[in-house]
Parts: C-alpha cells; sequence; structure tokens
C-alpha cells in the first residue's frame, strides 16, 4: 500500500486488487502523508552592503505549491533584531560588528509550516557620513571682528558637529565653536575652521574650510 497526491491535495491509497492486476484508488482517511503536505523551500539570499545605514534585501526564491505566504526575521549574530520582520532591513548602528541573516517562513492552509535561513552577511562595517560638505566662512578677515563657520547639511540626520578654528593651520586653543573673534595674535596669518560630524555607527569625517585672507 502506498499514497500518492491529488491536485486537490486529496491523498489517495492505492490498492493492488485481486485478478488481472488490476489497481483501484481509494480515499484516504488517514492523516496527509508528509510527501502530500511538504512546502518546496530553498534557501534565501540577500542581497545589499553590510554596512550601519545600508538596506539589505531578502530574496526568498520561489516556494511551493503556489501561493505560500512568506513572512520575515532578520537576525544579529543569530538573535532576532525587533521589528525587522520586513523583506527589507535598513541597518542600524546597533548591528554594527555583529553579521546578519534573514530567515523567511512560509505558510500554507494543509501543509506543514517552513522556515529557511540565509547564509550569514559578513560583520557589518561602520557607515558613511553623507552629506558632509566641505564649510565656509562668513565675517570680515580683521582682528576683533568676528567669523561664522557655515557647516552645511550634514547626513544621515542627526550629526553631532563641532568646531577647530586654524591659524596658518595650527589649531587656535579654545577656538572651538562655530563662531570665533579675531585675537591680535592671529594679525598676518589666514584662518580656516575645521568641521568635524560624528554619529554613533558612523565613521567620523571632518571638513576643512578654505582659508581666509590675511588677518588685518
Amino acid at each position: 500500500m502506498s499514497y500518492s497526491c491529488q491536485a486537490a491535495g486529496t491523498p489517495v491509497i492505492l490498492a493492488d486488487s485481486s485478478g488481472a492486476g488490476v489497481t483501484t484508488s481509494v480515499p484516504a482517511n488517514g492523516p496527509l502523508p508528509a510527501s502530500c503536505t511538504a512546502l518546496s523551500a530553498p534557501v534565501p539570499t540577500s542581497t545589499g552592503t553590510a554596512k550601519v545605514g545600508s538596506t539589505l534585501t531578502a530574496v526568498p526564491g520561489t516556494w511551493g505549491p503556489a501561493p505560500v505566504a512568506l513572512t520575515y526575521q532578520w537576525k544579529a549574530n543569530g538573535v532576532a533584531i525587533t521589528g525587522a520582520t520586513a523583506a527589507i532591513y535598513k541597518i542600524a548602528a546597533a548591528q554594527l560588528g555583529k553579521t546578519l541573516t534573514v530567515t523567511v517562513t512560509g505558510t500554507k492552509t494543509g501543509y506543514t509550516t517552513k522556515s529557511k535561513t540565509a547564509t550569514a552577511t559578513a560583520a557589518v562595517a561602520p557607515g558613511t557620513l553623507g552629506p558632509a560638505p566641505v564649510p565656509t566662512i562668513t565675517g570680515t578677515a580683521k582682528v576683533g571682528s568676528t567669523l561664522t563657520a557655515v557647516p552645511g547639511t550634514w547626513g544621515p540626520a542627526p550629526v553631532v558637529l563641532t568646531y577647530q578654528w586654524k591659524a596658518n593651520g595650527v589649531a587656535i586653543t579654545g577656538a572651538t565653536a562655530a563662531i570665533y573673534k579675531i585675537a591680535a595674535a592671529q594679525l598676518g596669518k589666514t584662518l580656516t575652521v575645521t568641521v568635524t560630524g560624528t554619529k554613533a555607527g558612523y565613521t567620523t569625517k571632518s571638513k576643512t574650510s578654505a582659508a581666509t585672507v590675511q588677518i588685518v
């Protein structure tokens, strides 16, 4: 006695009858055999760069028999990431240095639920700040006047910005605000301002303005 599956998924029992070698089919009353309830489930893959701020996309492959409802769970070092249950995942700073996987689960009425997990990514690398524009300076290059650093718009927001004013390329002690009042010691020198952006999970980046004319 053996089982087979009809198109509708109903099992039948194939029994050899007596005489003439004729085979008759009788509806089965027992549970569905595993071959009738197993989903065809490929191992998923993920595309994208394993880098903070970048997006990964799960590629589930073709499950069957169609239609199969698919759900997703992203994991970091094998631990489920709360809320990361879509096919697309934007990598958060908390995942820096960890490897990521995605588990795809298929469900279909009358079939056994099945899950498949993708191969892990490389360890997540720090993100890259951008845009990170070159700052500019407004104001008059004159002793006693005030210069203002204009950093531009850094991203992805929010980015913490710090400032360092320099005279002839040498950092001016204490000149670490966006505004700098030019001291007499800077007479005859040119000034620049370096803006540094920091954000958790991202590589720190610095940009320096063009120099002013000589201070008069």
